[in-house]
């Protein structure tokens, strides 16, 4: 009877770890979406002036062309809103990403 128990203990505490590990990922998921803005726009955003703080210079790329890109240091822009969970990835008309690297 004790091991049945102790099993049924067990078991019942690896459920409640399973389904409160499940409600965490939940919270900590992040949406990611693209937005397509124009260069006017984001030549007057926030985004630019707080990155440009830390040293960011930024281009407009081709998505075929953002791996090779990622190898000499720039990495994809993205404007988070941290209220709803989302990250979005910014876009021109033409399909281009912002991408940004700061020097080295």
């Amino acid at each position: 009877m004790e091991i049945i128990l102790g099993f049924a203990t067990i078991l019942g505490g690896l459920t409640a770890v399973w389904f409160f590990w499940d409600k965490y990922n939940e919270k900590n998921h992040w949406v990611y979406e693209d937005k397509q803005v124009n260069n006017n726009w984001f030549e007057l955003s926030d985004l630019k002036k707080t990155l440009e703080t830390e040293g960011f210079t930024f281009r407009w790329s081709n998505v075929d062309a953002i791996e090779e890109r990622k190898q000499k240091g720039y990495k994809i822009i993205y404007e988070e809103d941290k209220q709803n969970k989302r990250k979005y990835r910014l876009v021109n008309k033409s399909g281009q990403v912002l991408i940004g690297r700061k020097p080295i």
